[in-house]
């Protein structure tokens, strides 16, 4: 599996969903605890091969779902940090 990519210019990445967790008040660094089961829901909805986009506001995110996607087997495709308050994360569903 190769490591994200860390870019400004996400125009090449179309990604079939979305969750949003900039919404969610938490501690920093407790997000995990909502992120993953919420992306597990997403992917239900979703086919193998297929990319959600996950925005989050916070910066330990990056490593709970670097360390999700390999337990489980996901595709981490890229990274974009809009702003230190703004990480998108692209994941590409595993097929079944």
């Amino acid at each position: 599996m190769s490591s994200p990519q860390e870019t400004t210019d996400d125009r090449t990445l179309r990604p079939d969903a979305l969750l949003d967790m900039t919404r969610i008040e938490t501690a920093q660094g407790a997000i995990c605890a909502l992120l993953t089961p919420a992306i597990k829901g997403k992917f239900q909805e979703m086919s193998g091969g297929q990319i959600l986009e996950v925005r989050v506001n916070d910066p330990t995110a990056r490593e709970d779902i670097a360390s999700w996607c390999r337990l489980s087997g996901h595709e981490l495709v890229a990274e974009v940090e809009e702003s230190p308050q703004l990480l998108r994360v692209f994941i590409r569903k595993r097929e079944s």
